[in-house]
């Protein structure tokens, strides 16, 4: 079945909502989903990540907790963020001795 023209198929990994009552952080819950979507193929080297405001909106939280996700992400190496242009998936060449869970 085709998917809705009002969502974006990039956002699709978001459709599920947090675990509130988990003893994991939204953070890391956030973290952990964008991971899974790398290792399944939903997100590829390269692909936008959506805008922390599009993300805090998308999991009904603030966007300080998406940025917390976003950064843990950048210094383990798993995406890249630029000024003006937005946050990408890195290449698997960038990636190069990273484990993606």
């Amino acid at each position: 079945m085709p998917r809705p023209l009002s969502r974006p198929e990039s956002m699709s990994w978001t459709d599920s909502s947090l675990d509130r009552t988990s003893f994991t952080p939204l953070y890391e819950q956030i973290k952990r989903r964008l991971l899974s979507g790398i290792a399944h193929g939903e997100l590829s080297a390269g692909d936008v990540i959506p805008s922390e405001l599009r993300l805090a909106a998308a999991f009904q939280i603030s966007r300080a907790t998406v940025r917390q996700a976003l950064y843990e992400l950048r210094v383990e190496g798993y995406i890249v963020r630029e000024k003006g242009r937005g946050t990408f998936v890195k290449t698997q060449h960038e990636m190069t001795g990273r484990r993606v869970l």
